[in-house]
């Protein structure tokens, strides 16, 4: 066997071994975080019949969806399932990264390309998520192939070019980056074929058919299914491209989430330019080896998609959204402008080359960070499912979370799916819950997304607080828990009461509305706070349930009051009713309730009346 045949065996089985690898690092984690919101839209609309998918149900395109029912159908509905098509889609990222680097010239650098391209943080994390950026890319990277072997060629490559350029727009519209760049240099490959009239007018008439075709099939599928999506996000809009400084602020965010992944600070903006500016001059060494052509194909591929996204995507923009994955499908040609320093005949030129490849990669590490997560609703649901009770009752704020609850199905209780529409009309709120309530003991209120950060609360939460008291209340990233009781007695005449919290806030007076419980129910005061000066910012109290003797402490509850204390005015008086639980296995005897402030989240509480102390003891109530 040859030495050149050798080395290029050898180096197949190094991609190969990237390819193993980058599937053993996506599937490593792949379940260890719960679906979040647009992975669950996905679930559901790949439910949905191909009609419905297909006829604009949704403002991305239907290929994705269309593919997961599929998969589906193959693996299962568990998390680990649901996520395995994006999977398999980043790890044939890898020989595709591979092959497309040894068409273009590249030998020890198209081995680099694979193994940059296997623990390339961004794709891990895509890989790691039912949504549709991995197989766009993929599919991206399948039409950049063809297009680089020879498009025009034979009819059987013009049908495979015009495939993978549908099903890459059927995946992600900004794939378009992609296939413009593709379709020039077809162009220019059906001149540059030129071996008298007839080979030109051949390629030619295939070049004008096939993007006529595709051209006709996405448009008119687009023009009678989608337009309305986008009438919808261009209705309005003073401008349709990105401002420059937004521009200037949303391009090295971009490129540091590309380059070095999503989970590094802003600190890295600057290296990750850096970066950029090397890949992009990584040219050179194609254009060196007389590789022109191709010197120009991979820098057009690396920037025509990054000026599409930065152009279109922004606040301000016609997409009114703008995230790193957008440029994800820039992330090979990148890769192989980077791996054109290895053309160059210096060995250190040739180090240097594969130390910038392969460093982002220490980014993969996030992985194994589960603070990441963007979702923790699966663990919402499960607490739900422990602590109901007969005669509870479920609100869910904000109906976006429909499709997270369809998957991890909350329990069998009377739930009300709160539009968000009608979020905005107070009074029928108030008429709806009236009706909800009747026969509710207790109300679980889950706020979802936008609804988590309403200040003032919802006025599904702004009614409940008239009429029941907050028992319990968690956070669970996405989404926050919170359990209302409606049996509340009215409880007498308020008890005077003088302590001065951080030379702030003042407590003149709480009502007990009952002073002897029961193991399983919640101790209830009514609070009367004054600030004596304006609160310096929002502070959160904490009640604390301890044992009289002992001073063990069963249960707390800590939550800001309402409305927030930065917005009090000086002398004003609020009441503000809190509640804590009694754990059911608390064993009968006396209790006392201690209350206090502290500044979240460094947790620094506010001193009592001048003094070193932080707790006061506001109420004695008994366990029988």
């Amino acid at each position: 066997m040859s030495r050149s045949v050798q080395q290029e065996a050898g180096a197949g089985r190094l991609a190969l071994l990237a390819a193993l690898a980058s599937f053993a690092l996506a599937t490593l984690t792949l379940d260890w975080r719960s679906l979040w919101g647009d992975e669950a839209f996905s679930v559901w609309a790949s439910k949905q019949s191909l009609l419905a998918l297909w006829g604009g149900l949704d403002a991305q395109p239907p290929l994705y969806h269309t593919l997961l029912a599929g998969a589906r159908l193959l693996w299962g509905e568990s998390v680990f399932a649901l996520r395995f098509l994006s999977v398999l889609s980043a790890v044939l990222l890898v020989p595709l990264g591979f092959r497309l680097a040894r068409l273009l010239g590249l030998r020890m650098g198209a081995v680099l390309v694979a193994w940059a391209m296997a623990l390339a943080p961004i794709q891990l994390y895509f890989a790691q998520e039912a949504r549709m950026y991995a197989p766009a890319a993929l599919f991206a990277a399948i039409a950049m192939v063809v297009a680089r072997v020879g498009a025009l060629r034979t009819w059987r490559r013009s049908a495979a070019y015009a495939l993978a350029t549908l099903a890459a727009l059927l995946m992600h519209y900004y794939t378009a980056g992609i296939v413009v760049v593709n379709a020039a240099y077809a162009l220019w490959r059906a001149w540059r074929a030129q071996q008298g009239g007839r080979a030109v007018s051949s390629q030619l008439r295939r070049w004008v058919l096939v993007h006529g075709m595709v051209a006709l099939l996405f448009t008119g599928w687009f023009v009678l299914f989608q337009s309305r999506y986008a009438l919808r996000a261009t209705r309005g809009r003073a401008q349709w491209l990105a401002p420059l400084a937004e521009i200037a602020e949303n391009v090295p965010n971009g490129l540091r989430g590309l380059l070095l992944g999503l989970h590094v600070d802003a600190a890295w903006n600057a290296p990750a330019l850096v970066l950029f500016a090397l890949a992009l001059l990584g040219v050179l060494g194609y254009w060196r080896a007389w590789r022109r052509g191709d010197a120009v194909l991979v820098w057009a591929w690396s920037l025509i998609p990054l000026v599409l996204v930065t152009l279109t995507a922004s606040r301000s923009a016609v997409v009114p959204d703008f995230h790193p994955r957008y440029y994800l499908f820039a992330l090979l040609p990148l890769l192989l402008a980077l791996g054109g320093w290895t053309l160059w005949s210096q060995r250190w030129v040739r180090g240097v080359a594969a130390l910038l490849m392969l460093a982002p990669a220490l980014g993969s590490a996030a992985l194994f960070d589960l603070s990441w997560a963007k979702s923790r609703y699966a663990e919402l649901i499960a607490h739900l499912q422990r602590e109901h009770q007969t005669g509870d009752v479920l609100v869910m704020v904000n109906s976006d979370q429909f499709a997270l609850a369809e998957y991890y199905r909350p329990p069998a209780l009377p739930t009300w799916l709160v539009s968000n529409a009608l979020l905005n009309d107070e009074a029928a709120v108030r008429h709806e819950l009236e009706i909800f309530l009747r026969s509710a003991s207790r109300v679980w209120v889950v706020n979802y997304g936008w609804a988590m950060a309403l200040r003032p609360p919802s006025a599904v939460e702004r009614a409940l607080r008239e009429r029941a008291v907050l028992v319990d209340q968690r956070g669970y990233q996405d989404a926050a828990l919170l359990l209302f009781d409606l049996r509340v007695s009215e409880g007498g005449a308020f008890e005077p009461h003088d302590a001065l919290f951080g030379g702030q806030i003042r407590l003149v007076g709480v009502r007990a509305r009952r002073s002897v419980y029961r193991p399983g129910e919640n101790v209830v005061l009514d609070l009367l706070w004054r600030a004596e000066q304006p609160p310096r910012t929002d502070y959160t109290v904490f009640m604390h349930l301890r044992r009289a003797d002992t001073g063990e402490q069963l249960n707390a509850f800590d939550s800001p009051p309402q409305p927030p204390t930065s917005a009090w005015a000086v002398g004003a008086t609020i009441t503000d009713t809190r509640a804590v639980p009694i754990p059911s296995h608390a064993p009968p005897g006396d209790y006392v309730v201690i209350v206090g402030w502290y500044l979240y989240p460094s947790f620094e509480r506010l001193s009592l009346n001048g003094s070193a102390q932080t707790e006061y003891l506001a109420a004695r109530v008994r366990v029988e």
